[in-house]
């Protein structure tokens, strides 16, 4: 299978949350290692992981072996294919989880930058790393968090040697707005309490596919900034869906017990 087309069915699979088949191959390891393992099949991966999931088989046998090869190098996996106590970490470290604060101080945390042109893919690791903490966009060069992560941008920043285009600050007001409307329009709350809202009625319905809600689920966490609950809304779902997606992760686990 040609890369980019690998890439785009790891992408359809697991709904956006992953781009790498090892990481893939891994998830379905940890889930359903006892549903995968079958010594009759011997070493037949297509099959194999296709008991689990039939969108695999159009995953072709050298891909697979390569995935399941670079995870027992990883130490994710051993030879019988059982994920290992790293390989769990693993996926930890993928999906970190959602935890809403009870508490919110008023203040918002400011990075403002303006980098010149010639120094654009500086710019770039900047904005990841501003994503990456979920800090919202509030203009092009202008990002903003309700928490404060600006130590670890800060070393960011010095890293790059970009500190003199980089201006920090906090403050308890920004703009017009309400903080909770402000919030609203940066992450789009609506949309994401939708998907949130979606997801419990759709998994709450005892659907016997345990990895495309899991699947589903992650993809809505991978855009939420996990704000205080002063600035979401009063019927948030997204504590609704987390408490939702460990039921079924228990459910799966009391199955194999």
């Amino acid at each position: 299978m040609v890369k980019s087309q690998l890439g785009k069915k790891v992408l359809e699979i697991s709904e956006g949350v992953f781009a790498s088949l090892t990481d893939l191959v891994l998830t379905y390891l940890i889930f359903s290692y006892e549903s995968i393992v079958d010594p009759r099949v011997g070493r037949s991966l297509p099959y194999t992981f296709a008991k689990v999931d039939s969108r695999l088989e159009e995953i072709n046998y050298q891909s697979l072996k390569r995935a399941v090869k670079h995870a027992r190098e990883k130490g994710w996996i051993k030879e019988s294919l059982k994920p290992t106590p790293e390989g769990r970490r693993r996926l930890k470290d993928i999906f970190p989880e959602t935890n809403y604060s009870n508490h919110w101080d008023g203040n918002w945390h400011l990075v403002n930058f303006d980098i010149p042109e010639r120094l654009r893919f500086k710019r770039n690791i900047l904005r990841a790393n501003l994503k990456r903490l979920n800090f919202g966009k509030l203009q092009n060069s202008i990002w903003i968090s309700a928490y404060n992560s600006l130590g670890e941008i800060k070393e960011v920043v010095n890293n790059l040697g970009i500190g003199s285009y980089v201006i920090f600050s906090i403050s308890d007001k920004v703009g017009q707005e309400e903080s909770k409307i402000l919030a609203a329009k940066i992450w789009k709350i609506s949309e994401l309490q939708k998907e949130y809202q979606d997801f419990v009625i759709k998994s709450g319905r005892g659907g016997k596919d345990f990895l495309k809600s899991f699947f589903r689920y992650q993809s809505i966490v991978v855009n939420d900034p996990c704000l205080p609950r002063e600035l979401l809304p009063e019927d948030w779902a997204g504590e609704e869906a987390k408490k939702l997606h460990l039921s079924l992760i228990r459910n799966l686990h009391s199955r194999k017990n």
